[in-house]
């Protein structure tokens, strides 16, 4: 993933990884209605009966419930600090992968307390179903090697400078040719190599392949269940491949600091286009908010 668009991504995961969607319009609608919007998602990939669905509602429900109260206030105070980050003349490069850090750590809060509802539905998943999501997981692989993984470097880097300043700008509007040109020399060459990404995909793949396989075994205790998803999504936070992980550390550190180099020659006017940008999202997570309270 191009170094901008990767810290926009990870970064604003408490909006996409909700609503899956590109309209900031539909956050509400989505966000109250994520527990059916995650089964019809998890049933493409699986193919539930209906003792699975009906076990998966109220679970899910009351994952949502949780979300709500425990994880929005975070995800709104983040965002506006983010915003407020971005008003200012400059941000540190270290500012920039402190907000990624606590976004990571933010989905990994939501991934340990989805672990029970993992290891209850596991083991009525049957071989076919197991199957259709191997299948799934080698088709999204297949997606992202075709949009990320040209023949050839020079295509990498091209991709990666068009997909970059498209998202920059969905951020900060229109960019003059010395921001774009800033943002061509800094994706370069150096920090592509998608041979790298593509083999962690395939091993994270595998191995959420191989979990769900042993949560099926009933020699297996509820604590070592636990123990075994766990690690599985630590290993999601921290590749165990040394090459991947070494790579990823770098490719992030050199994101932050191209994001705080574009920040550094944003005009007053695009700083107001990224505030408005992201009131759409606060203005909305806050309505949610409030609908709690």
């Amino acid at each position: 993933m191009q170094p901008t668009k990767l810290f926009f991504n990870k970064c604003f995961f408490v909006i996409f990884s909700i609503i899956l969607l590109t309209s900031c319009g539909l956050v509400k609608t989505a966000y109250n209605n994520a527990p059916a919007l995650t089964i019809w998602w998890l049933d493409d990939y699986f193919g539930f009966n209906q003792a699975q669905t009906n076990l998966l509602k109220p679970a899910l429900q009351k994952l949502h419930n949780w979300h709500r109260k425990e994880q929005l206030p975070t995800y709104l105070k983040q965002l506006q600090n983010i915003q407020n980050a971005l008003a200012n003349e400059r941000i540190s490069a270290d500012g920039v992968c402190e907000q990624l850090t606590i976004a990571k750590q933010s989905l990994h809060v939501l991934q340990m307390e989805a672990v029970p509802i993992i290891i209850e539905i596991a083991p009525s998943l049957n071989e076919q179903q197991l199957l259709k999501f191997k299948q799934k997981l080698i088709k999204r692989a297949q997606k992202w090697q075709a949009e990320w993984y040209q023949d050839s470097k020079q295509a990498q880097v091209q991709v990666r400078q068009t997909k970059a300043i498209e998202f920059a700008e969905k951020v900060f509007g229109n960019l003059n040719n010395d921001q774009i040109t800033l943002l061509n020399q800094n994706i370069t060459m150096e920090f592509i190599n998608p041979a790298i990404s593509f083999k962690e995909i395939e091993r994270r793949n595998n191995d959420a392949v191989n979990i769900l396989k042993s949560l099926k075994n009933d020699a297996l205790g509820q604590q070592e269940k636990i123990t075994l998803l766990r690690a599985g999504f630590d290993r999601l936070q921290k590749s165990p491949d040394e090459n991947y992980q070494t790579y990823a550390n770098l490719l992030t550190q050199h994101s932050c600091n191209v994001i705080a180099d574009l920040h550094a020659t944003t005009s007053p006017a695009q700083k107001l286009h990224a505030k408005k940008w992201l009131d759409d999202y606060i203005e909305q997570l806050t309505a949610l908010q409030t609908a709690l309270n």
